[in-house]
């Protein structure tokens, strides 16, 4: 495998170029995935380094984040992949277990300015005393609500859990079986399950240091309980028939352009996605669930 340069994210962003020192052509393969907000600015990023470096030519290969890990792991394999890769924070301990996997930063250290990083947030990207990415974003999971869809349902944005499932029945009483007040894919429902049960027990699903569940059965118990709660509210769409969308964002398939449903519960970087795809983007509003007096404590960090 080719030492390529990674730029890490901790769930999504876009990187910059690293800067050349020779005045010999040089043509650079950059691979990323991302929305129309993200392709259409990082294109004009890489036009603005081609400028400031004439002598490098950028080759961009982006696509979607469905089977963009897929595509990487086989170019890998076969020696392929692009010298500039984008890639989730997760994927360094399946690339470069010992920190060989892709280019060693320490050596760019100087031209590409690794003093700029606090060393908390290289220690992220390091594998074996070996830098192998530059992290470049940080992101949290929030709730972000239709407002209009909300509007039009008569309910007022959730506070609490309570009100985020009394407000299904609403939704399809109002506005009919295809309306929901959120929707959540595989990954985000354990990520919202991950919280909620975090929120009461302070025990995260994975024991990292014991490398073991961290969970014991009582608590999977209750993750799993308050799913089959939403659900059955139609507060959230069940896997089924989400799945039956097909595979990809969720923010491209109609219901969510259609304003069908009402919220999702991401990361806050893709805000500019999800709200561009809506009739009116500003609709698309940051939500909080909060705790109800007398509950027990369950804030959304």
């Amino acid at each position: 495998m080719k030492k390529s340069i990674l730029f890490l994210l901790a769930c999504c962003s876009f990187g910059a170029m690293p800067i050349a020192h020779s005045a010999d052509q040089v043509e650079l393969r950059f691979a990323w995935w991302g929305g129309k907000a993200r392709n259409q600015a990082t294109l004009k990023a890489l036009e603005a380094f081609e400028a400031k470096y004439p002598n490098i030519k950028v080759k961009a290969e982006y696509t979607g984040w469905d089977g963009f890990y897929s595509r990487l792991t086989t170019q890998i394999n076969s020696n392929t992949e692009a010298d500039v890769i984008q890639t989730n924070w997760n994927w360094l301990t399946l690339l470069s277990k010992t920190g060989d996997g892709f280019y060693d930063l320490n050596k760019l250290a100087k031209p590409i300015g690794l003093d700029q990083f606090s060393p908390e947030s290289l220690a992220s990207t390091t594998v074996n005393g070996k830098v192998n990415a530059i992290p470049v974003s940080a992101n949290v999971m929030l709730f972000y609500y239709n407002a209009a869809t909300w509007k039009k349902a008569g309910v007022a944005l959730p506070k609490t859990w309570d009100e985020l499932l009394k407000a299904g029945p609403v939704f399809k009483e109002k506005l009919g079986d295809n309306y929901y007040p959120l929707i959540l894919t595989e990954q985000d429902s354990l990520l919202l399950l991950n919280s909620y049960v975090y929120q009461g027990n302070q025990k995260p699903m994975v024991d990292e240091k014991a490398r073991k569940l961290g969970w014991n059965h009582a608590d999977l118990v209750e993750a799993f309980t308050f799913y089959r709660k939403l659900v059955d509210a139609h507060a959230v769409p069940d896997a089924r028939t989400m799945a039956s969308f097909g595979k990809g964002v969720a923010y491209e398939m109609k219901p969510w352009i259609n304003g069908e449903w009402g919220g999702v519960y991401n990361w806050n970087v893709l805000y500019t996605a999800e709200s561009q795809n809506l009739a009116n983007p500003a609709d698309l509003v940051m939500g909080r669930i909060r705790c109800a007096k007398g509950e027990r404590r369950r804030p959304v960090p």
